[in-house]
C-alpha cells in the first residue's frame, strides 16, 4: 500500500477527547439550565392489552406539575401494549421528583391479554398471539438456496453434523448516557437537543411526526455518551417536543432514569440455530442446511436477517441452505446493538463447526482453514460479487501465530495446569455483515479560512473511536495539509452541516469518509484555480494541472521549488469551500479476482479472534488468560482510534460471554435484572488489559477512501471464541440459557451444579 503522510498516522490524537476527559464535552441534558421543565414517565404495568382508561386528575393536583400528556397526544405512543414498561403517560412539572412523584399518581386501567415472554413458546403451534403481527408469532425474514441446497450437500459427505443450538444471550445496552432530549418551541419552529448517532435521521423523526416542514426542526448532538446501536432513532426527541408543545413552547428535558433505561428499552436479540453440515473426510465442506431464530421482541423487523452472513460467505460450500425467522414475544424490542446479527449468529455456527471438527478428529483451526474462500473470490451467492477487500485470512493468520496456537491447542478436555486447572484455547473468525460503504447520500463541507487553514463541519455524531477525526484526517490527506491545519469545527448540528450519516463504528469512516475526500478534492481544485494568479505561478502561466499540494504548500510539480502557502494563496482570494458526496462499493481504486475496476463490489469488514482460559472444575470460574483480537480496517485511517475499538472489543466479548444476560418474570412479563444481580456486570478488576492483544490488518479495500472500509463492529462479534475454548478445556457445551456462560452453568455442564 501506498505511504501517505496523515492516514494512519499514530501521532494523531482524536480532536474531542479533551472534552470528556476534562468533563467538558455537551451532552443533550446540559442545555438550557435554569430554565427548563422535567419530565418522567408513566411506564404500563401489563406486559399484553390495550389502555382502556387514562386518570390524569391526581397528578394533575399536585404542586408544580404543569401537564400530562398521554398516548393521544403523542404520535410515537400507542394505547396497545406489548411490553411491560411501556410508555403510555408523561409528566411534566418543576423538577424532576415532582415530576416522578406525579406519575406514580396517574391511574391506569387496562384490558389484559396473555403475554407470551418465552420464545420457544412463541414458536410452538396454538401459542397466544403477541399482537404485533397478525394472526402469527413468526416472520420469516429471508430464505436462500445455493446449488442443490443443503440436503444435496449432504448425500455428498462422509460425515455430517447435526446440531441444535441454545438461544445465545439478550441484554440491554446499558449506554453511560441514558435516553435523553430537550426540546423547545420558537413559534412554530422546534429545536431538539438529543442524545442520537444520527441528528438528521432525528429531524426527519421530529418532522414526520409532528407534521413539520424539515426546516423547521432544528436537530442538535454533540456527545451521545454512548450507544452501541440503542440510538440509532430519537423517538425521545418526538416526546420531548410534544411535552415542550403542551407548555406553551417552554424547554422540557426528557432523560430516562436507570432503571428505566435497562428494563424498558432496545436490547439485542438472542439467536438459537438448527445446523447441519456435511464434510468429507479431509474436512472439505460440502453441505450446509442453517435455519436461524431470532427472538426480536414487539419488534417485528428487528435486524435479524443476516445471523447466517459469516457462515455463508467465510467459507466455500457449493450446495447450502439459509433461512431465518423473526420470533415475536411480549418483551422489549431488539434492534441495533453492536455488530447487531454477527456475534449471535457467530456464537451459534463456530460451535456447529467445532462439534463437527470434534467429529471429525480435526483441529478446528485447521478445518476453518480447509474450506477458508479466497479473498478475491466472488460471493457464492447472487449477484456474485467480488469484495474490495478481505482480511479474514489475515485475520485468522495473525491471531494463529501470535497466540502461538499451534503448540497450545489440544484435544478437549485433556490438558490440566500446574494449578488444577483446566486448559482451553479457541480460534473463531468471519467475513463480518458490517464494515459496508454506504455513502452516496452522505454530504461534506470543507472550508479553506483566510489564514490557509481548513474546518470541517461534520453532518454526524460523535462516535468514541474518533469518527470526526478521521473526516479531517482523509480532508487533510486531501489537501495535502499537515493534520494540526484541519480541525473539526461544529459536529451533529443539522443548521450548518450536510447530512453526514449515522455515526456507526461499521460505516462512518469509510462512508462520510468518501464525502470528506470528494469535498476536499473539489476544495483543493478551487485553490489550485486561485493559486495560478499569484506570483510566481502567474508569470510562468502555470495551469492547475501543473499543481501539487503537500505540507500547506502548493508547488508546481516539475519544479517543487516553485511554491505558496496556503495562507499566501488565500491572502486576496475570495472563501473557499469544497463539496462533495460519498460513494457506494465499487472497486475504484483496482480490479479484483478479474472483475474490472468500477465495477460493483461489496465492502465488508472481518475479523478473527483467540481466546486461551482456564476453568475452574470446582467453582466453575472462567479466567481469560489471553485475548487476541484481530481487525480488518481496509485500510487504517485514525490508527489511535482504531485500536481503542480493538481493546474495547476485547472487553464486550467477554461481557457478552462470561457477563450479560436478561432475566425475566415470566407471569408478569417483567425484565428484573435491574442491575444484573441475577447475572453480573463486569469491571476494570475483571478486565485484565495487559492480556489483550489487538491488531489492526490492512487488506486495502479498492472501494473506500483511501482504501478503508468500517471495523468498528467486526471488533465485537467474536465471542464465540470464549465459548469454543471452554469446550477445548472441559469437552462440554455450556448452555447459556439466553444468558451468558456464568460460573453455575459451567458447573451445570460439567455435571455439579
Amino acid at each position: 500500500m501506498d505511504t501517505l503522510n496523515v492516514v494512519g498516522n499514530p501521532a494523531i490524537h482524536d480532536q474531542h477527547s479533551n472534552l470528556i476527559l476534562l468533563g467538558k464535552m455537551d451532552y443533550a441534558c446540559d442545555r438550557l439550565p435554569g430554565r427548563k421543565l422535567y419530565s418522567a414517565f408513566k411506564s404500563s404495568s401489563i406486559a399484553h392489552g390495550a389502555v382502556k382508561s387514562i386518570d390524569p386528575a391526581a397528578a394533575l393536583a399536585l404542586p408544580g406539575v404543569k401537564a400530562v400528556i398521554t398516548y393521544k397526544d403523542c404520535p410515537v405512543w400507542s394505547p396497545n401494549i406489548f411490553q411491560w414498561g411501556q410508555e403510555v403517560a408523561g409528566v411534566v412539572a418543576i423538577d424532576a421528583g415532582t415530576a416522578a412523584r406525579a406519575a406514580l399518581l396517574i391511574k391506569v386501567t387496562y384490558d389484559v391479554s396473555k403475554p407470551v415472554i418465552d420464545p420457544d413458546e412463541s414458536m410452538k403451534p396454538g401459542a397466544s398471539s403477541v399482537g404485533v403481527i397478525q394472526g402469527k408469532n413468526t416472520l420469516i425474514a429471508n430464505y436462500l438456496t445455493r446449488g442443490g441446497g443443503g440436503e444435496a450437500g449432504m448425500a455428498k459427505a462422509d460425515v455430517t453434523l447435526e446440531t441444535v443450538q441454545p438461544w445465545s444471550t439478550t441484554y440491554q445496552h446499558n449506554t453511560l448516557e441514558t435516553h435523553s432530549a430537550v426540546a423547545e418551541w420558537a413559534g412554530d419552529q422546534v429545536k431538539v437537543w438529543c442524545s442520537s448517532q444520527s441528528a438528521f435521521n432525528g429531524k426527519w423523526e421530529v418532522a414526520a411526526a409532528l407534521n413539520l416542514p424539515i426546516n423547521h426542526v432544528h436537530f442538535f448532538t454533540h456527545g451521545t455518551g454512548c450507544a452501541h446501536g440503542d440510538k440509532n432513532s430519537s423517538p425521545f426527541a418526538v416526546v420531548a417536543a410534544v411535552m415542550s408543545k403542551a407548555v406553551g413552547g417552554q424547554a422540557v428535558q426528557v432523560a430516562l432514569t436507570r432503571r428505566d433505561n435497562m428494563l424498558f428499552n432496545t436490547r439485542q436479540f438472542s439467536v438459537r440455530s438448527a445446523i447441519k453440515l456435511g464434510a468429507k473426510k479431509d474436512g472439505t465442506f460440502t453441505g450446509i442446511d442453517a435455519e436461524f431464530w431470532g427472538d426480536v421482541g414487539r419488534n417485528p423487523m428487528a435486524p435479524v436477517d443476516n445471523a447466517h452472513f459469516g457462515l455463508r460467505t467465510t467459507y466455500t460450500c457449493p450446495d447450502a441452505d439459509f433461512k431465518v425467522t423473526r420470533v415475536v414475544t411480549n418483551t422489549p424490542q431488539r434492534g441495533f446493538w453492536r455488530c447487531v446479527n454477527d456475534p449471535p449468529g457467530a456464537f451459534n455456527y463456530d460451535i456447529a463447526i467445532d462439534k463437527l471438527a470434534d467429529k471429525l478428529g480435526m483441529d478446528p483451526f485447521a478445518l476453518r482453514m480447509k474450506n477458508l474462500r479466497a479473498p478475491d473470490a466472488p460471493d457464492q451467492d447472487p449477484p456474485n460479487r467480488v469484495w474490495g477487500g478481505n482480511g479474514v485470512g489475515l485475520c485468522f493468520d495473525k491471531v494463529y501465530t501470535s497466540s502461538g496456537y499451534q503448540s497450545k491447542w489440544h484435544k478437549p478436555g485433556t490438558r490440566v495446569l500446574a494449578d488444577g486447572r483446566l486448559h482451553g484455547i479457541a480460534i473463531t473468525g468471519h467475513l463480518d455483515s458490517h464494515g459496508y460503504i454506504v455513502g452516496s447520500t452522505r454530504g461534506a463541507l470543507v472550508t479553506i479560512t483566510a489564514d490557509g487553514k481548513c474546518l470541517v463541519n461534520v453532518g454526524g455524531g460523535r462516535g468514541s473511536e474518533g469518527g470526526l477525526t478521521s473526516c479531517c484526517i482523509i480532508t487533510a490527506e486531501a489537501l495535502g495539509m499537515p493534520p494540526e491545519d484541519v480541525v473539526c469545527g461544529d459536529w451533529g448540528n443539522t443548521d450548518v452541516a450536510l447530512d453526514g450519516g449515522m455515526q456507526a463504528g461499521s460505516t462512518f469512516t469509510a462512508s462520510a469518509g468518501g464525502a470528506f475526500y470528494n469535498a476536499a478534492l473539489d476544495a483543493r481544485a478551487k485553490l489550485f484555480a486561485a493559486a495560478v494568479n499569484h506570483s510566481p505561478f502567474f508569470s510562468l502561466k502555470v495551469t492547475p494541472d501543473q499543481l501539487e499540494a503537500k505540507n500547506g504548500f502548493v508547488y508546481l510539480k516539475s519544479d517543487p521549488s516553485q511554491r505558496l502557502s496556503y495562507k499566501q494563496v488565500m491572502a486576496g482570494t475570495p472563501p473557499i469551500a469544497g463539496y462533495g458526496t460519498g460513494w457506494n462499493a465499487t472497486l475504484r481504486s483496482r480490479s479484483v479476482g478479474g472483475v474490472a475496476q468500477g465495477s460493483v463490489c461489496n465492502a465488508n469488514g472481518s475479523a478473527a479472534a483467540c481466546a486461551e482460559l482456564a476453568v475452574d472444575t470446582e467453582t466453575g470460574q472462567v479466567e481469560i488468560l489471553g485475548y487476541w483480537n484481530a481487525v480488518d480496517t481496509g485500510r487504517t485511517i485514525f490508527k489511535q482510534g482504531a485500536i481503542k475499538e480493538m481493546l474495547s472489543g476485547c472487553e464486550l466479548m467477554i461481557h457478552q460471554a462470561l457477563f450479560a444476560g436478561d432475566v425475566y418474570d415470566i407471569p408478569s412479563g417483567a425484565c428484573i435484572s435491574t442491575q444484573f444481580n441475577e447475572s453480573m456486570v463486569p469491571t476494570a478488576m475483571d478486565m485484565k488489559g495487559e492480556r489483550f492483544n489487538v491488531y489492526d490488518l490492512e487488506s486495502d479495500d479498492a472501494a473506500g477512501p483511501y482504501g478503508a472500509h468500517g471495523m468498528g463492529e467486526p471488533c465485537v462479534t467474536n465471542y464465540s471464541a470464549i465459548i469454543c475454548a471452554i469446550f477445548n478445556a472441559t469437552g462440554k457445551w455450556v448452555d447459556p440459557e439466553k444468558g451468558a456462560c456464568t460460573p453455575n452453568k459451567v458447573l451445570k455442564a460439567l455435571g455439579k451444579a
